[in-house]
């Protein structure tokens, strides 16, 4: 709902995934990313924002492949939002 810190929500350990289901096909062109900044983060860093990350679309949740849209690299120095164009 904001950017205060633990108003998230965190994966645990250094791998995750996420699914997203959407009531009807779509075809993207970016996504966006969103960490707090170093600044409003209660230890001066944000080792805990994403890195490197892939997206990939599915024609089902259950899918065990998709194609992959992109492969991005979240920057930690730059601005909180970042968005990343589809690569494909």
């Amino acid at each position: 709902p904001d950017m205060y810190p633990g108003n998230c929500w965190a994966f645990k350990g250094s791998l995750g995934y996420l699914v997203v289901r959407l009531s009807m096909k779509i075809y993207p062109t970016a996504f966006t990313v969103e960490h707090i900044p170093k600044t409003l983060s209660p230890s001066g860093n944000i080792s805990s924002a994403p890195r490197n990350f892939s997206v990939y679309g599915l024609d089902d949740e259950y899918q065990e492949g998709g194609k992959l849209l992109g492969q991005y690299v979240y920057d930690q120095g730059g601005e909180p939002l970042q968005m990343f164009p589809v690569m494909v």
